[in-house]
């Protein structure tokens, strides 16, 4: 809240500020010919309080009204240096100002009839004033632009600039351009019916707004087409009326001219004493003209001097700021560095605390984990001998149970042989006999597979086995399924001949079909894939 207030009256101040600055630059514009010294400290108040700103645009903006007062005094040179001050302190983008410093420069170039550099410069103002299509300002260029052909002598040149103006000035409906650039186009001979009708307009315009000092050039310029028209007694009746306004206002550059034209008139209707008096009022006038303007430019010179003791203060105080900013600058420089290496040393205290704690519960997980693995090492290995233990003893087991079968199938095979061998010392009758008592011999001990328990257990062991077999590898013989099954036990040839009664030769051959069946190259393991399906 606090913040937001201080804001609000920073704000505040600025704006004042602001206003203040246009205010001293308007009374500067409003006061350049009824109080120019009042008009030339309300412009250094204007330029101080830019450079305390150090705002660059407001001080070329004060230098520039400073330097038009100047010039309407008539001390065009100094007015010049001014505007080209005014010009190094106008910032690039400030095109507003700049053209105005262009216009200004191309007025004292004209009053200092240096015409082409008037020219000049008053081309370059009206450019810019095109690009900002800012109406007023391009009036006031051409109208100071037929103001420069005027002086030059040529009057059509001049003409064409003032109506320029002219148009402008009308279509913006500005009444104090129109009744200016009115009273420039009827200076020049020529058409002076109109120009004196242009006149009465431009009269009744400064009547409306009371610009006495207009009204008083309005009338002499009104004389003087009279004076073209040899309308003398009109033109003194103009001429006096110029001369009332202009003592209003203290316009002697006004009454230098209105009595110079007077003595023109007296001596056309050849009354020379007028024409003498005529010509020392002139005379009087004249030297208070240039006393004056020895006493304006004294002043203007302490103005200058007050103006450049501005310019060294504003110096002195921009380099103590900017040694006091670099001192802080530094400063802060420095406690940021400190800031900066604390940061980093704590920094590096934390990561390398933080770095530890990591490595320590690295340890601890992997010390977890290799406790983890240890025991589960151990289980696999206790399942492992588990389950090796059980497959030994039930391998242990099959294989008991197969040399008993085996040995009991020998005993039977011995005992039918014995029997078989008595039977050579029969005669043929008994042979017979004896053949059929082998016979039922056999049958007794005959133990079907059925009923076996080494084959019950056989095929529960594999019968899964069987169905994956049968899937995979369709449309395969009996045989060659009981061989599969016996060769994936991990029986031999001999083996499984000794359990089937088949001959070895017979099983090879079943087994050389089986490879077939399944698609074996000769380098592939039989056995390996049983195993695998």
């Amino acid at each position: 809240m606090a913040l937001s207030c201080l804001f609000g009256f920073l704000m505040a101040g600025l704006s004042l500020s602001a206003q203040s600055v246009d205010s001293l630059l308007e009374n500067a514009y409003r006061l350049d010919m009824s109080a120019p010294e009042q008009a030339k400290q309300s412009a250094l108040e204007a330029y101080g309080m830019g450079q305390e700103a150090k705002d660059e645009a407001v001080c070329a903006k004060a230098l520039a009204s400073y330097a038009w007062v100047v010039m309407v005094e008539g001390d065009f040179e100094m007015s010049l240096g001014v505007y080209r001050n005014a010009l190094e302190y106008c910032p690039d983008d400030s095109l507003h100002i700049k053209a105005d410093i262009y216009n200004g420069i191309g007025w004292v170039y004209t009053r200092l009839d240096n015409f082409p550099d008037a020219a000049f410069y008053i081309r370059r103002s009206i450019r810019l004033y095109e690009d900002l299509r800012f109406p007023e300002g391009l009036a006031s260029a051409y109208n100071n632009y037929g103001l420069n052909y005027y002086y030059s002598g040529d009057y059509h040149a001049a003409d064409s600039c003032f109506n320029i103006a002219m148009q402008i000035a009308r279509e913006i409906g500005n009444e104090k351009y129109v009744a200016a650039i009115t009273n420039n186009l009827c200076m020049s001979p020529g058409n002076s019916l109109e120009k004196i009708a242009m006149l009465e307009e431009a009269i009744r315009i400064n009547t409306s707004l009371n610009v006495v000092w207009s009204l008083a050039e309005n009338y002499n310029n009104l004389g003087r087409q009279y004076y073209f028209l040899d309308r003398y007694d009109e033109a003194l009746v103009a001429l006096e009326k110029a001369e009332s306004f202009a003592w209003k206002v203290e316009a002697q550059d006004l009454l230098y001219e209105n009595y110079a034209l007077r003595t023109k008139i007296h001596a056309k209707r050849k009354d020379y004493a007028m024409a003498y008096a005529c010509t020392q009022k002139q005379l009087d006038i004249n030297r208070s003209i240039q006393s004056e303007r020895s006493f304006r430019r004294l002043e203007n010179s302490f103005s200058h001097k007050k103006l450049l003791n501005l310019e060294q203060e504003y110096a002195m105080r921009q380099q103590e700021h900017r040694m006091a900013i670099r001192q802080r600058n530094y400063i802060l420089l420095f406690i940021v560095l400190m800031f900066c290496m604390g940061g980093l040393y704590a920094r590096q205290r934390f990561l390398r605390k933080k770095k530890e704690m990591e490595v320590l519960s690295q340890q601890m997980e992997l010390e977890q984990s290799h406790r983890k693995i240890m025991e589960l090492e151990l289980k696999r290995q206790e399942e492992t001998i588990t389950g090796v233990s059980n497959r030994l003893q039930e391998t242990e087991g099959k294989l008991a149970y197969t040399l008993m079968f085996v040995r009991y199938r020998n005993e039977l095979l011995e005992k039918i042989r014995e029997k078989i061998r008595e039977t050579y010392k029969l005669k043929t009758q008994e042979v017979l006999v004896e053949l059929k008592k082998i016979n039922m011999f056999i049958g007794q001990n005959e133990v079907s597979i059925e009923d076996d328990e080494l084959f019950k257990e056989v095929d529960a062991r594999n019968a899964a086995f069987c169905v994956r077999l049968d899937t995979q590898y369709p449309g395969m013989t009996s045989k060659g399924r009981e061989l599969a099954v016996f060769l994936r036990m991990g029986l031999s040839v001999r083996e499984i001949s000794m359990i089937t009664g088949n001959s070895i030769k017979t099983l090879n051959m079943n087994r050389y079909r089986l490879r077939k069946h399944l698609g074996l190259s000769p380098e592939e393991d039989l056995v390996e894939l049983l195993k695998r399906i």
